[in-house]
């Protein structure tokens, strides 16, 4: 059963609860205001007054899934109880799986192979059954989910039960192609198939009342096929083609880039690691290659948080396609990302009463909307030495950002000090936003970024903002406690036992590690920060990819045993047969897209090293046990 998701779908559904979101008018959301230093402020969080309007905007647009292509065995859906002895395999180097199992005692061979260049999968199938008739191929379109849950996990994406909001059709049918327009209300698209001229197959509807067809073969043991998914209607290329092409860039993407060599280690861990690094640098390229956006939380393998992208995310999503020398996919996505959104984050910031461009938080490239979310409204970590030619693509989006980072600061006249928040939410997303001033993470590379934007006007002999100047060298410091950073400035020395603010501390590791060197930090302060955190963050807490943070911070401050630990905790960091890693504590949710790129983000980074780090593999343990061999790696900043 194969689900095609694809970056460039979105859906606007007017059918949720119409009646109720006609009642309440859209245009009657504006936000929910908040007493923020003196004014009120509207954030994007749901409005108590409008909860189905708010749930609307947090869910619209979202992504949809193109079509079910799975097998038939006499007029029914393949079930898994009909299969036995299966097997599955995947060639790395063309990025071929390979499927064998038995129907009713029948040998079934499929051979599955995506275009990494068009929305286009070939499947190539072999068995007896497809002779007598008794196999076929099933294709179905569902209908978005999202009106019959608010869940924003949707794990199998699309639901069957409502044929009647939807239409498809067969718009031209020859003897070696066809073409299947679907449309949901405002959206369309086409499914494009094309097979050889010399296998023909056979296209027809299952049921005029449903949105499933099957493809035969008219007589032979076997039956090859192309299926593309286009917004218009294309001719899709012959299955060997896009077969060649496919293996071809897959080649291409092995044998270019970095890579990592563990296989001379004598670790019993080292032959576990290399295998989760060259599959997660599969999953990266399946999952996270883009154009001009960034991949949603979960990739294409379902629609976490309604198939949209998170903007504090985009560089801890994208950074590892620079560091392991994949400049292209990192310059597909950006600058246009940001320009993109400009405009939109300029009328946001402006709307609120402050200079340049507040980023969204959740979001989507169609209407650069910032959907309503009680964090999504109050987080400020998404607010985000190179040629020349970079300094100029990045100077608008730059300089928007870093006018509205000094203008959101304010100054507090009791301190002297340039504050942030309250209200605020951090990067943990687990402290009361009206209580969160001068969180410890966000105001360290508050000042990270302004003195980065300063410099920057310096590069291209621009006049660098008096008011950036000022609110940087003025920020307020990172709160401390007894030689310790703290979350947020105003808690005691008693916030170690709250709960619910050390069941996640990873936001104070991320001073050193995630956040490069600067003067906000000190660094004896934040090691030992660090080593509190490790003392009260253990291992049956950490979840997502906060082990991963705790490893590069551990490489930072010296501790390579304590950073391979971290990398090597199979136990409690699970990656399947497949290479999937299991975020846990989400039920459904199971593939986190983020765990697996972390994994290439920090080996990188303990493999190659970082602004002043000394020696190969500054991350790893110098024992002995670790021989790590490595090229066309960056170091990190």
């Amino acid at each position: 059963m194969r689900r095609r998701h694809s970056k460039w779908v979105m859906v606007i559904l007017h059918s949720m609860s119409i009646t109720q979101v006609c009642r309440e008018k859209i245009k009657d959301y504006h936000g929910v205001p908040m007493l923020t230093h003196g004014r009120n402020v509207s954030y994007d969080i749901p409005d108590p007054d409008l909860p189905e309007v708010s749930q609307w905007l947090t869910a619209n647009p979202n992504r949809i899934n193109l079509g079910r292509i799975g097998l038939q065995y006499k007029g029914s859906l393949v079930s898994a109880s009909q299969i036995t002895e299966p097997c599955q395999e995947l060639d790395l180097w063309t990025g071929v799986i390979t499927s064998t199992f038995k129907i009713d005692g029948q040998f079934v061979k499929v051979a599955t192979q995506g275009d990494l260049h068009s929305d286009s999968v070939v499947f190539e199938i072999e068995s007896s059954l497809i002779a007598s008739g008794d196999l076929a191929v099933e294709l179905d379109f569902p209908y978005p989910p999202i009106h019959s849950t608010k869940y924003k996990y949707e794990v199998f994406v699309g639901v069957y039960d409502f044929p009647e909001n939807h239409t498809t059709s067969i718009e031209g049918y020859r003897d070696s192609m066809a073409h299947i327009r679907h449309e949901l209300q405002e959206t369309s698209y086409y499914l494009n198939l094309r097979w050889g001229p010399g296998q023909p197959l056979r296209l027809s509807r299952q049921h005029n009342a449903t949105h499933r067809y099957t493809l035969k073969s008219r007589s032979s043991t076997s039956m090859a096929f192309t299926a593309n998914f286009s917004p218009e209607k294309q001719t899709a290329d012959l299955p060997a083609v896009a077969q060649q092409r496919g293996s071809t860039a897959w080649n291409q993407y092995w044998t270019e880039g970095g890579f990592i060599d563990l296989t001379s280690s004598s670790n019993p861990k080292a032959d576990e690691l290399q295998r989760r690094i060259i599959l997660s640098q599969y999953h990266v390229r399946v999952n996270s290659a883009a154009k001009g956006q960034s991949p949603q939380e979960s990739g294409l393998m379902n629609n976490g948080w309604y198939g949209k992208f998170h903007m504090e995310m985009v560089i801890w999503h994208n950074a590892h396609w620079a560091t392991w020398g994949r400049q292209e996919q990192f310059d597909s996505i950006f600058p246009e990302l940001y320009d993109t959104l400009l405009p939109s984050s300029i009328a946001r910031a402006r709307s609120m009463g402050w200079d340049g461009a507040r980023w969204p938080k959740m979001t989507d490239v169609e209407t650069g909307l910032s959907s309503p979310g009680g964090v999504n409204g109050l987080l400020l970590w998404q607010q985000a030495s190179p040629t020349r030619e970079t300094l100029e693509r990045w100077d608008r989006i730059l300089t928007a950002t870093a006018d509205y980072m000094a203008s959101y600061a304010w100054k507090n006249t009791s301190s002297g000090y340039y504050d942030l928040g309250p209200p605020a939410y951090g990067v943990t997303e687990n402290t009361p936003p009206s209580e969160s001033l001068n969180l410890a993470y966000e105001i360290a590379y508050w000042g990270y970024g302004l003195d980065v934007a300063r410099e920057w006007k310096k590069k291209l002999n621009q006049p660098v903002p008096e008011n950036w100047t000022v609110v940087a060298e003025g920020l307020a410091p990172p709160p401390q406690i007894d030689g310790l950073y703290t979350v947020y400035e105003g808690l005691n020395s008693s916030w170690w036992n709250d709960s619910s603010l050390t069941g996640d501390p990873r936001s104070l590791i991320m001073l050193q590690g995630i956040l490069p060197n600067t003067p906000a930090v000190d660094a004896d302060i934040a090691s030992n920060t660090a080593k509190k955190v490790w003392e009260i963050w253990t291992d049956d807490k950490i979840r997502g990819w906060g082990r991963p943070v705790l490893a590069i911070n551990a490489a930072r401050v010296g501790d390579p045993d304590r950073a391979i630990y971290h990398l090597t905790a199979y136990d409690y960091w699970n990656f399947d047969d497949a290479g999937f890693a299991e975020r846990g504590g989400d039920g459904l949710f199971t593939y986190e897209r983020e765990v697996v790129i972390a994994l290439t983000t920090i080996v990188a980074y303990m493999a190659a090293g970082w602004e002043g780090s000394q020696g190969n593999a500054p991350g790893f343990p110098q024992d002995g046990s670790w021989v790590v061999n490595h090229e066309g790696l960056l170091k990190a900043p």
